[in-house]
């Protein structure tokens, strides 16, 4: 008795599959997909540095995917959401900084400064106190606002991008400003 041959064809490669298969060209432009390419780039040049950074923040990203906080959606694809989680990383590290210099360990602060240094890369360069400061007097003049009461408004009406400047310090500026006016 002999086994029957089988002869398999091999499918023709489309677009949708290789989309499918690598990701979509629109993807590559996200702090996500940014993410997991340079991973694997750590994971091959076995950077002892770099990788847990980059795992630190994926696993935050999935973390915040999995278990939104407060009912608030988030979005792997929405940079804002990313930047959040980078800006809350961020200041962990300067936090342990502090922590590390002032117990007179700057053996640790030098190793948190060179993972701080990594999660920066990441972000665009951030707004300066002066310029949240400039934006928020033009809301602030356009709106006709004074006092504290109007936070919200000035807020709401800024725009300013989470990837450019946390809300905390957009916050703070704003208060600032308000209570100044008023």
């Amino acid at each position: 008795m002999f086994a029957p041959r089988l002869y398999f064809r091999a499918r023709p490669t489309t677009t949708a599959v290789l989309r499918r298969c690598l990701g979509s060209t629109a993807d590559a432009q996200t702090l996500d997909a940014r993410l997991k390419a340079d991973l694997k780039a750590a994971m091959k040049a076995k950077d002892k540095v770099r990788l847990p950074v980059i795992k630190g923040i994926l696993s935050d990203i999935l973390y915040a995917e999995k278990n939104p906080a407060g009912g608030a959606s988030f979005s792997r694809g929405s940079d804002a959401d990313v930047a959040a989680i980078f800006q809350r990383a961020i200041r962990r590290r300067n936090d342990s900084i502090e922590s590390f210099v002032g117990g007179g360990r700057e053996d640790l602060a030098e190793t948190e400064r060179a993972k701080l240094a990594i999660l920066q890369d990441y972000l665009p360069t951030q707004l300066t106190v002066e310029q949240i400061e400039e934006r928020a007097n033009q809301v602030i003049q356009q709106l006709g606002v004074t006092g504290s009461k109007a936070m919200g408004a000035v807020m709401r009406d800024i725009g300013i991008n989470p990837t450019e400047a946390p809300k905390a310090k957009i916050a703070e500026v704003v208060k600032r400003l308000l209570a100044s006016s008023a």
